[in-house]
């Protein structure tokens, strides 16, 4: 609630920013339908787009992304069908590009508006380094107050607000990703309800003299952070402004992961490839992963079941959820059929139900349009696994999209590193000693690094 209320709040702003900032674009608008969607846009846009369509005009954007081999496969159909409906735009696609934002900020600076990217997507916690450094275009800059409205009533609000910083839009999501709870049926035929559940499964499968465990686990800052928030603890909290790495809320979750997880696990790696590796050969009966891995999963182990991570008492493990997000480059705005192309594009891309269908049906993205959310609620039989995912992302938290909280990873991932190290080393016990001395420490280079 207090999310969509800051989102009503927002919007209310934002409108009246683009009413002021719109004043330069022509009032009169245009509907623009894509799929069963419609939109308002500016006329100037709509005859750029119905020239497109008639292959009238010529113009080719490059769009990337940074996704394993089955995803990009997926991005290559869905650029083809945007290409068959809009012959005028070709789409150069580059599927996997290492560093990206790194590369893309290299390449706006250098003006390089061949070779660099000019539609691309990442989760949403890029937004403020990139539209602080202005490596993208603000939408509303180019979209009026009923474009954003219509766009409103098409996509969740909490989705549609991860767009936005510092009350402008600076892109368009297409979908949710959170960690959830992956249980092979095989070893745990029904969903654990509560932690008493989770727990006694962990026990029955835990037997590592014969290199069995009773769960997988990816251990990192991002995948450790449900147990940090599980008593109320975080690393970030960005509406306030405020750093919690050192609070005693976080120490107890990272205490609770180790004493009540950790015990059930194979602890000597818990690197992404071993941690996989363990469920895939049914050396577990869970993994808590993301959808990201559900492909290679399905390969190995047919049935599966998704689900959020069960209550601690009362309390609700929230993991970080990303929402994904489609950002034009400021380098577009040098020539208006670039820009023009990728706002089409974009659109096209985040309001066409075939094409989100696709990446539900394929790759098991949680959709953030509302026709495609009712549509797998309306096929849950067909859909488990997403559904399943979308109860984890109703359960998680936004990841801050400040810049500030690229500081705040590193001096954590050391922190858990040293917890981490001292369990394996001597034990528990320990490891949870040291707990307030290192987090303690993390936040105290936080602060510093922040303040310099």
């Amino acid at each position: 609630m207090k999310y969509f209320l800051r989102y009503i709040l927002v919007l209310t702003a934002l409108s009246l920013i683009t009413l002021a900032s719109f004043a330069t674009v022509a009032e009169e608008l245009k509907v623009l339908k894509i799929g069963i969607s419609e939109i308002r846009i500016p006329v100037d846009l709509y005859e750029f787009s119905e020239k497109a369509r008639r292959g009238e005009i010529k113009v080719s954007i490059n769009f990337w992304t940074s996704m394993m081999p089955f995803e990009v496969e997926i991005m290559k159909e869905i650029v083809s069908r945007f290409e068959e409906e809009f012959p005028g735009i070709e789409v150069k696609y580059t599927g996997n590009v290492a560093n990206m934002k790194e590369v893309v900020k290299a390449g706006v600076l250098a003006e390089d508006i061949e070779n660099t990217a000019h539609v691309f997507t990442w989760a949403h916690d890029w937004t403020g380094e990139l539209a602080e450094g202005g490596y993208i275009v603000p939408l509303d800059k180019y979209l009026p107050p009923e474009t954003i409205t219509d766009l409103q009533g098409e996509i969740l609000s909490i989705a549609l607000s991860a767009s936005e910083y510092k009350l402008y839009l600076y892109g368009l999501p297409w979908a949710a990703e959170s960690i959830a709870l992956i249980c092979n049926r095989k070893l745990a035929p029904e969903p654990p309800k509560t932690w008493e559940e989770l727990e006694a499964l962990m026990v029955e499968h835990y037997d590592p003299e014969k290199d069995k465990y009773g769960i997988a686990y990816q251990i990192d800052p991002y995948h450790a952070y449900p147990f940090i928030t599980v008593f109320g603890g975080y690393y970030y909290d960005e509406e306030r402004d405020l750093v919690g790495v050192n609070l005693t809320e976080t120490a107890k979750g990272l205490e609770f992961l180790l004493r009540n997880v950790f015990k059930y696990m194979y602890t000597a790696d818990l690197s992404h490839e071993a941690q996989l590796k363990i469920f895939l050969e049914e050396r577990a009966p869970c993994i808590i992963t993301g959808p990201w891995n559900v492909p290679i999963i399905k390969q190995n182990i047919p049935d599966v079941y998704v689900t959020s991570i069960p209550l601690v008492g009362e309390n609700v493990p929230k993991p970080f959820s990303g929402i994904k997000l489609l950002w034009i480059t400021s380098i577009t705005e040098r020539e208006k059929d670039r820009l023009y192309a990728s706002l089409l594009f974009t659109l096209w891309f985040v309001l066409n139900d075939e094409t989100l269908k696709l990446l539900v049906d394929k790759a098991s993205f949680v959709p953030v349009k509302n026709s495609v959310i009712s549509y797998v609620m309306e096929n849950i039989g067909k859909y488990p696994i997403v559904a399943g995912f979308s109860e984890a992302v109703a359960n998680s938290i936004p990841m801050p999209k400040s810049p500030k909280m690229a500081v705040v990873w590193g001096p954590v991932s050391d922190a858990l590193n040293a917890v981490i190290t001292k369990y394996n080393q001597e034990g528990v016990d320990k490891a949870v000693e040291i707990i307030p001395s290192v987090l303690q420490e993390a936040q105290d280079r936080i602060l510093a690094k922040l303040k310099g």
